[in-house]
């Protein structure tokens, strides 16, 4: 190998770890693109009121490199202080590495995979994505089906 594919491999390299990671949220059905979110450090939560025990939650997201070169979301925790349908109850929930109280709130950490991460919003359950120093609030759209995909580079 020569020199100058030597130093353009390199390059190519480095380009892609150069990278910043988004999110992109769009309308879930119509797959409209609503706005785009750097990723600081490749970390994002998602907090709300929970629709029946109405205490907040907060879930805690990493972006993931995939095997393929593209990004993944994987859930890390989830955080509530009253139990209620939908929330995690014991102590062997699937993908759980520790469930514990500490201050008041039921913490589980966990290592899960997600999917597409659909987020459905509802103006009453104060909807919000964070980031870095950024609070998104996803309510400012009509309340539905949200989804947050990953990207390294939004689309225009």
């Amino acid at each position: 190998m020569n020199k100058l594919a030597l130093l353009l491999a390199g390059a190519f390299a480095l380009a892609g770890k150069l990278q910043a990671a988004e999110l992109e949220i769009s309308y879930y059905r119509e797959g409209k693109l609503l706005a785009c979110i750097p990723v600081a450090d490749k970390t994002f939560e998602l907090s709300f009121i929970h629709s029946v025990s109405h205490t907040p939650v907060k879930d805690y997201y990493r972006l993931v490199e995939s095997s393929a070169g593209g990004l993944t979301i994987n859930q890390t925790a989830e955080v509530f202080i009253a139990h209620g349908q939908g929330l995690p109850s014991l102590v062997n929930e699937p993908d759980a590495t520790s469930f514990k109280r500490r201050d008041g709130q039921f913490i589980l950490e966990m290592d899960r995979d997600i999917g597409p991460l659909i987020v459905r919003t509802d103006r009453r359950f104060k909807n919000r994505l964070h980031t870095g120093n950024k609070n998104i609030n996803l309510n400012q759209w009509p309340d539905g089906g949200l989804l947050i995909s990953p990207v390294y580079n939004c689309q225009p």
